[in-house]
């Protein structure tokens, strides 16, 4: 009876479940994530700041300022990248955690492929951002592997903070920023995170992307006189190579800034212009005026939002050019576009950085006066 009694009950759960018995679902579970190469450089558990691209297996990054944050749960990140075309070693600012990259550890890319490992003093969750200080000629980098001995976890970008685009040649790149007069420029006494477009953008809490190098200008420079490889054209491309020559990679502008600070103008005089007379010279004016409002109305129908801040120094001869352009703008283009004066090398008895360049102090007090026309002409607020 006891067996007939069995035999009914199981009959009927099969004809309940339609001769099937009844599991718990299965639930997905994230896989555990060591290293990152190839692909994953570019995943979610990378964030980038600036313009960058894959080539091969590899995640090259041209411009200054330009480099990533990973987060992780461990104690060790071993962190390998690649230099080519090497004309300079290149610098690096790393921060742990909240650190910040002005206060963090320096470290020195030299070798064609060099692998640096990051510690921490617990196994605990971490963050590493590694900026590039240094400028595209100086060589070309990229970034080859992250490898933990924990797990790296995604990240969630924050998308209220400001963008800012930061365009120009050696002033904004900081060259020769913590050196001292009469020295030379390296790339150990030179550095885009000391300059003041980048302080400017931290003042704020906001990301950034340089289009810079030394020697450039906005339609001809020290780089190139002839005009045919100048800023305004490296703007709608990936980088600069270490040969000066525009990478042949068109840059599709999707990260739209909010604030553009540009500081060019100064080796289109000083390289050409200043050096003819007569109508020559007042052709290439012309033509440099050209550029100026060609450059502006590509900047703004790419970002119609954002504010661009003109950064000259007092009595400069192309921020007097750059001025007679702006005053025939049509008005809906004037209001976002602004002129402000920044501080020149030695100014108010600052000691002179390298290669007769501004120092980081200098830097400082015109990053201070670009944030009070930030503050004056746009909704933001500093966050420190």
């Amino acid at each position: 009876m006891k067996k007939l009694l069995i035999a009914i009950l199981l009959l009927t759960s099969l004809v309940l479940t339609g001769c099937e018995t009844e599991t718990d679902p299965i639930i997905p579970v994230d896989p555990k994530v060591s290293s990152l190469d190839k692909e994953d450089l570019t995943s979610d558990y990378v964030s980038w700041y600036g313009r960058h691209q894959t080539v091969g297996d590899y995640e090259y990054f041209y411009h200054t300022a330009t480099g990533f944050k990973v987060n992780f749960t461990g104690r060790i990140v071993d962190i390998t990248l690649s230099l080519s075309d090497k004309n300079n070693d290149i610098y690096f600012s790393l921060a742990k955690d909240d650190e910040s990259l002005l206060d963090g550890e320096v470290l020195v890319l030299s070798e064609e492929m060099q692998t640096f490992q990051i510690t921490f003093d617990t196994y605990d969750d971490h963050q590493i951002q590694l900026v590039k200080r240094s400028e595209p000629e100086d060589g070309v980098t990229s970034l080859v592997s992250l490898v933990t001995n924990g797990e790296f976890n995604k990240i969630t970008e924050d998308t209220t903070a400001p963008h800012f685009l930061l365009i120009g040649a050696s002033g904004i790149s900081g060259h020769g920023a913590l050196g001292n007069e009469g020295q030379r420029r390296t790339t150990e006494n030179s550095s885009s995170l000391h300059s003041f477009g980048y302080l400017t953008a931290v003042q704020f809490g906001g990301t950034y992307e340089f289009v810079s190098n030394s020697g450039w200008g906005l339609a001809f420079g020290f780089n190139d006189t002839s005009g045919q490889v100048n800023i305004n054209k490296a703007y709608d491309y990936i980088g600069i190579d270490a040969n000066q020559d525009i990478v042949d990679v068109l840059y599709d502008h999707s990260v739209v800034p909010d604030i553009i600070i540009v500081n060019i103008g100064g080796n289109d005089y000083t390289s050409v212009i200043n050096k003819l007379s007569g109508f020559a010279k007042e052709d290439k004016v012309n033509e440099f005026k050209n550029t100026v409002a060609e450059f502006i109305l590509k900047l703004r129908e790419d970002a119609p939002n954002a504010h661009i801040f003109w950064t000259i120094t007092t009595g400069s001869l192309n921020g007097t050019a750059a001025a007679s352009v702006f005053g025939l703008l049509d008005p809906a283009d004037q209001a976002f576009v602004h002129m402000v004066i920044i501080k020149n090398v030695g100014e108010d008895g600052d000691p002179e950085g390298a290669d007769n360049h501004c120092s980081y102090f200098t830097h400082q007090r015109s990053a201070d006066l670009i944030a009070a026309a930030i503050l004056e002409f746009t909704s933001l607020t500093k966050t420190e």
